[in-house]
């Protein structure tokens, strides 16, 4: 049974942001989604270049459970995947150098809404906006991710899963 627990932008440091992820790809976590974002009719750079360098990794959309519901209201929906594997994760660090929260909106494109998954199941679920996210493991992985110093709340200001 997995337990959820919650981590915030306020104690989540950025120097975690590996440490968290490379942890969940060790513990089984196969596939990840994010948002792309761009604004309309604006060369973006910075989404240009994540779709680059993830592109060879991208799978098919797939129905998941979010954190963040979509604008109908739907929190299981279809979304872009990819595999998460050593060289991904790679990749995908570079774009996440600020850690898992920080998205600022521009003209150059941003990223939005981390999300990893297990065989389907979401074990980490970042809000952007909110600056919160959940994470859904068993109660041994939570001791360890703590152990390696990464903190996590039993609750959340503005979000709940």
């Amino acid at each position: 049974m997995l337990d959820v627990r919650y981590i915030n932008a306020s104690t989540l440091r950025r120097e975690h942001t590996p440490r968290l992820l490379r942890y969940l790809l060790d513990h089984g976590a196969d596939e990840f989604t994010i948002t792309v974002m761009a604004l309309q009719d604006t060369l973006a750079p910075f989404a240009d270049a994540f779709e680059d360098e993830l592109g060879a990794f991208e799978r098919d959309m797939a129905p998941r459970r979010m954190v963040t519901a979509s604008a109908s209201g739907e929190v299981v929906r279809p979304v872009r995947t990819w595999e998460l594997n050593e060289a991904s994760l790679a990749r995908l660090l570079t774009f996440l150098d600020d850690g898992l929260f920080h998205s600022p909106a521009g003209p150059d494109g941003w990223l939005e809404d981390l999300a990893l998954f297990r065989a389907g199941e979401l074990v980490l679920g970042v809000a952007s906006h909110e600056s919160e996210g959940v994470l859904r493991l068993t109660p041994e992985e939570h001791r360890e991710v703590t152990a390696l110093g990464i903190p996590s709340e039993p609750t959340a200001e503005s979000i709940e899963y």
